[in-house]
């Protein structure tokens, strides 16, 4: 056996822990965060596909979070009642409506992702090029191998 060998099974093995870590500590963020908007955690990441994609219909935002037009139709209902977006018909086509984020409205409350971002920031500029570049090709790949597992658990309840 080659003398690395238990050095990067224990190294597998802490990456796979501490992937668990982070998910865990990112899922209660996201709890904690979406609270202190006095959202639920769907309500959140209906945000964050709007304020990443920009305006959707709710079948578009039903079909980024797995969700049934009922169940967006009531995050579009909070999410408009808390002031973080609105309904507006599309240009190219009056019969659609579109679910946008309100960009102005979201600036003028508190972040509460700021503080976190910003110490995310100071992290990514103490790494090198290199580093940076293996992290982001490591992300791109978990989040495809989430996105097939999601994927996965989606047909067998489907």
């Amino acid at each position: 056996m080659d003398s690395s060998e238990p050095a990067r099974t224990e190294l597998i093995a802490r990456l796979t822990d501490l992937g668990a870590q982070s998910a865990s500590l990112t899922g209660l963020f996201q709890q904690r965060a979406a609270a202190s908007y006095g959202l639920g955690v769907s309500d959140l990441k209906a945000l964050d596909v709007l304020l990443r994609n920009g305006p959707q219909t709710a079948g578009q935002l039903g079909a980024a979070l797995n969700l049934t037009s009922g169940a967006v139709t009531g995050i579009a209902d909070r999410l408009i009642k808390r002031g973080f977006a609105q309904r507006e018909h599309d240009p190219a086509d009056r019969r659609r409506v579109l679910i946008s984020a309100d960009l102005a409205a979201l600036q003028a409350g508190p972040n509460v992702y700021q503080s976190i971002g910003e110490a995310f920031q100071r992290l990514h500029e103490s790494l090198s090029t290199e580093q940076l570049a293996f992290l982001a090709r490591y992300q791109e790949e978990s989040i495809a191998l989430t996105q097939q597992a999601l994927d996965a658990l989606a047909g067998d309840v489907g």
